[in-house]
Parts: structure tokens; sequence; C-alpha cells
């Protein structure tokens, strides 16, 4: 009749039909191993870079004056490299960012959610209430900072 099937597979592939069904049995095994392996690896990368940025980057960036002044001063110092048209572009450009100092917190020109105006000054007399209303506003912001980073550690956890 015909050649048996091992030597039919070992002259198509070099590889005999044991061979191959281990090779595909190991494949559907590993598969399940490897995208959750991949999973946890990007979980955590995730997580360590917002950790990063939260403790080193962002505090930097804000001593620096923000993102503006950082870009600013990112761009003078390859102006300053470079030479001609692309230098004098860069420095153009530099110069519509404007003095890099930060504006006033989006947060300080919204009223607070009870409705009150905080970003008028209070009489002299009542600097313990106003005291008291920003220890309070602190304590929610902090509130709500720790929700969004349990809710961030969560969803990275699953």
């Amino acid at each position: 009749m015909g050649e048996e099937p091992s030597t039919v597979a070992e002259k198509a592939g070099g590889r005999s039909f044991f061979k191959e069904l281990s090779s595909a049995a190991a494949k559907k095994a590993l598969t399940p191993l490897l995208a959750t392996a991949a999973t946890a690896g990007t979980t955590y990368l995730i997580r360590k870079t917002t950790e990063i940025w939260q403790e080193d980057v962002l505090p930097k960036l804000r001593e620096k004056g923000g993102g503006k002044a950082v870009a600013k001063e990112g761009l003078e110092q390859v102006a300053g490299r470079l030479g001609g048209s692309p230098a004098r572009l860069l420095a153009e450009l530099a110069g519509r960012l404007g003095d890099g100092a930060p504006k006033e917190p989006s947060g300080a020109q919204r009223p607070t959610e009870k409705g009150d105006d905080t970003t008028e000054p209070k009489e002299a007399g009542s600097t313990g209430e106003s005291e008291a209303q920003r220890q309070e506003q602190r304590r929610q912001r902090q509130q709500r900072r720790q929700q969004r980073q349990g809710a961030l550690q969560k969803s990275t956890s699953t």
C-alpha cells in the first residue's frame, strides 16, 4: 500500500506523530500561563510607573514651575545647541510658552462642593474659621485621593 504514517511525517517535516502531539499539548498548556505572566508583568509595570510618577517626577515638575516651564527650559537648551533657523524656531516656540510660572490651580478657581467661594479673602476676624475650612478641604481632598488610589490598585490587581 503506502508508507507508514510515522515515515510520512518524518519525510514531510522531520517529526514523528508523537513529537507533534506533545508539541501541540505543550502549546495548549503553556499559552494560558504565558498570558497570565504577561498580564501580571504589565500590571506590575503600571503600578510601579504610577508610584514613580507620583513620588518622584510630579514633585520635581511642580518644583520647577510646571510642565510649561520644563518644556520651555528644554526647548531653550536644544535651541542653544542648534544653529540657524531651527534654533530660531525653537526659541520662538519657547517664547510662546510664556514665563512658565504656574497659574493658580484650577481647583482654587472653582467653588467647593458645598458652594462656598473660597477664592475671596476672609476678614481678619474670621481667620480661625477659614483655617478650619481649609483643614476640612484638605481632609476631603486626601480622602478622594485615597479612594482614587484604592480604585487604581483594585483595577490593577485583577
